[in-house]
């Protein structure tokens, strides 16, 4: 049994919010847990409290002196001397991690500290407890390509220039939050885990491939295509959590090529690098996303746009990206080391891409499947049936993929 106290490790400019570390720390330990401090600041050392690990150390673990950081700052190179700092952070924390020396993780910080923490943050495992008190939080700045991880972030109502009652309220938030998790939660459940992604839009396979799977002994990790999350699955892929792929909604690939809302780029990537067992199959690609905000833009380019909800909106690509997010799919898939297969409802690519429905597109569909059939390696399993989406006979036959490509999975 481990008799090893659990330890929290709070990182941030003590410089600048040396009195919010504190605050934090004092917190963490009245719930009974350990706290170290990393200290990110470069302008002079906290006065109330001595760092675990200090700014001179964090300088020294990426081979130059703090001084010579603070000279880099001084000669108006003030970024470059923060970029070494946050390689030097990286390399402690993945340290301290790897070796069981802490629990969880709390960042803190403004847009620098955010920067700083995020990349901290995005060299651990998914699952591993963090989470971020920044005053950027919920801001443009923090795009998903930034986050890359299942990161807890905590919108402050006010800016930290020392301790008040609702600053206080704040970072008492996020320290609860830490040891909670830290304190309470369970590790991630390990197994024959499958990744599956989709919307909406394609979900009407869903619940019955999931429930085959399920009866096979397989669990299955269902993720929303339009979020985050399928980034997330491709990080478990590479850590060696997920072990197959049903792919139903790489539709990510398309948002690359139309400049869409993609929050998880560079889709299809982990499982080729893996060489996972992977069915793909084309849903909802036909149909692009974006906030509402950014549709004008899309109308401006005499595109069919309509709102999904108040956050959400959809547009229909051209023919010419059509060809080009499946050249992409194409170039990504051919570079799997391991089994593939490519499922193609021919009819239709989700449920609005049929007659008389808003996305209907067989001009694009058409354009797609013959650049599946003119460029992806013959080592894929390429099969197009003539049907819908929503039709039984695609359905039986995707799960008689699943079934076949991912028996050896143990």
């Amino acid at each position: 049994m481990d008799s090893r106290q659990k330890a929290i490790l709070v990182t941030g400019t003590c410089d600048t919010k040396g009195d919010e570390i504190l605050y934090m720390k004092e917190y963490i330990e009245s719930k009974g847990l350990r706290c170290l401090v990393l200290d990110l600041g470069l302008k002079e050392d906290p006065k109330n409290f001595q760092p675990d690990f200090t700014r001179q150390q964090l300088a020294e673990s990426i081979g130059s002196s703090l001084d010579e950081l603070i000279e880099d700052a001084k000669a108006g190179r003030y970024e470059a001397a923060v970029e070494k700092l946050a390689k030097g952070a990286e390399s402690i924390i993945h340290n301290l991690q790897r070796d069981g020396m802490i629990d969880g993780i709390l960042a803190i910080g403004g847009s620098m500290g955010t920067a700083i923490g995020l990349r901290s943050l995005r060299c651990l495992p998914v699952g591993f407890p963090k989470v971020l008190v920044s005053t950027v939080a919920v801001s443009d700045y923090l795009h998903p390509h930034f986050i890359k991880s299942d990161v807890i972030l905590v919108q402050p109502i006010s800016d930290f220039f020392g301790l008040n009652q609702w600053s206080k309220r704040d970072l008492k938030r996020a320290a609860s939050t830490i040891c909670n998790i830290v304190l309470e939660e369970e590790a991630l459940e390990e197994g024959k885990w499958l990744g599956l992604t989709a919307i909406g839009w394609v979900a009407s396979v869903v619940p019955p491939i999931k429930r085959l799977m399920e009866e096979k002994g397989f669990k299955v990790a269902i993720t929303h295509s339009v979020s985050m999350q399928t980034g997330i699955l491709e990080d478990l892929i590479r850590q060696g959590v997920v072990k197959g792929m049903i792919d139903l909604c790489p539709f990510e690939l398309l948002h690359e090529i139309t400049g869409g809302a993609c929050h998880s780029r560079n889709r299809l990537k982990a499982a080729a690098e893996m060489g996972v067992p992977t069915i793909v199959a084309p849903g909802s690609i036909g149909v692009f996303t974006m906030n509402t905000l950014q549709m004008p833009e899309y109308k401006k380019q005499g595109r069919f746009t309509i709102e999904h909800n108040e956050i959400l909106g959809t547009a229909k690509p051209t023919i010419e990206e059509m060809i080009k997010t499946a050249e992409l799919m194409c170039e990504r898939l051919n570079a799997s080391t391991g089994k593939v297969a490519v499922l193609v409802p021919s009819q239709g690519f989700f449920n609005y891409d049929r007659k008389g429905k808003m996305y209907y597109n067989p001009e694009g569909r058409s354009a797609f499947i013959n650049v599946l059939k003119e460029k992806l390696d013959p080592k894929i399993n390429l099969e197009i049936l003539d049907c819908h989406w929503e039709d039984l006979e695609f359905m039986v036959r995707l799960g008689e993929l699943c079934v076949e490509y991912f028996a050896d999975i143990e």
